[in-house]
């Protein structure tokens, strides 16, 4: 009997997901964007499109000291996708204008042409 448990244990973990792994939490995104807003004091501040075309969208406290992503589909359902702390957003720096060596510069401006 032995040899028959062993292999559907074995096939029992390999196909159930691992203890301790929830299932997503998704609410239409309206509802899931009140929650957080009353239940953590989170608002949008990112939103964006993935490669597979869904929403991301990440939602902050005011202070940023708490997170949450979520990932929207095309029928308007969100998930949660992952949350934590102390959100750092960057600042965007606009691109600089590609510069052109001085000579090329001075040779343009006198009619010359290029090297």
């Amino acid at each position: 009997m032995k040899p028959i448990i062993l292999p559907a244990a074995v096939g029992a973990a390999i196909l159930l997901p691992a203890t301790g792994e929830a299932a997503p939490v998704c609410l239409p995104r309206g509802e899931l964007a009140v929650h957080l807003a009353e239940e953590y004091g989170e608002t949008l501040i990112a939103q964006g499109l993935d490669n597979r075309g869904a929403l991301v969208e990440i939602y902050a406290t005011r202070d940023r000291d708490r997170w949450t992503l979520a990932e929207t589909d095309a029928t308007g359902r969100s998930c949660l996708r992952a949350a934590g702390e102390y959100w750092n957003a960057l600042t965007v720096r606009e691109p600089r204008a590609a510069r052109q060596p001085a000579a090329v510069l001075q040779s343009d401006e006198q009619g010359g042409e290029h090297e």
